[in-house]
């Protein structure tokens, strides 16, 4: 049995569009009173993080009261690496991403570090 041409890219967009939907934009908000330089994610059950998610330009901060959207974040458990300004880095254990899609950083997530 063959498969159409039209039924194979029908086949590939399906798939395409059910793996895309498995990833979600995560808005996190700063109501912290320390300025946000770099922010990286690690699976809660693994201890090698990614990349700095706010980039590695000059002005991929987030200062105080202001928000920004992480994309291509999957639901789950996460480890959140936190640098501030001053350079402390604070680390966030066991968060979950879920449907509600935001994250707030406080001040008492931050008074250690």
């Amino acid at each position: 049995m063959s498969i159409s041409k039209p039924t194979t890219a029908a086949l590939a967009l399906w798939l395409a569009g059910t793996a895309f939907a498995s990833a979600e934009s995560l808005q996190v908000a700063n109501d912290s009173s320390r300025t946000i330089m770099h922010l990286f994610l690690s699976d809660a059950d693994d201890n090698d993080w990614g990349p700095d998610q706010l980039g590695d330009g000059a002005d991929d901060t987030v200062m105080p009261g202001e928000s920004f959207t992480l994309t291509n974040i999957e639901q789950g458990r996460y480890d959140i690496k936190l640098v501030t300004k001053s350079g402390a880095e604070c680390e966030v254990n066991d968060v979950v991403f879920d449907s509600s899609y935001e994250w707030t950083i406080t001040n008492g997530m931050l008074k250690d570090c």
